[in-house]
């Protein structure tokens, strides 16, 4: 597949100088993974392209090593809505 053989190649160390638990770290993260996917996923059709976009970036977040991600995770916190139910009555 296309998309993991770039991420193979953008992903040997793409974030060993970054601290993914800090926003600016997350962001810069971000920045690199589009900027591949970007790259990876040129169809022509925007649609296709934007759907092989997303499939690109879940596909880097599943790669990172589980410790990073929870930093990642970290730092999005502030990002983040949750959906909680109202009860009423």
């Amino acid at each position: 597949m296309k998309t993991l053989a770039l991420l193979g190649d953008a992903f040997a160390d793409p974030f060993g100088d970054l601290d993914l638990g800090s926003v600016s770290g997350a962001d810069a993260f971000d920045a690199r993974v589009n900027a591949v996917a970007r790259r990876a996923c040129r169809t022509g059709a925007p649609l296709a392209d934007h759907q092989c976009r997303a499939r690109f970036r879940a596909e880097a977040m599943r790669l990172l090593p589980g410790v990073r991600r929870d930093e990642y995770a970290r730092a999005r916190g502030g990002r983040i809505l949750a959906a909680v139910p109202v009860v009423y009555g």
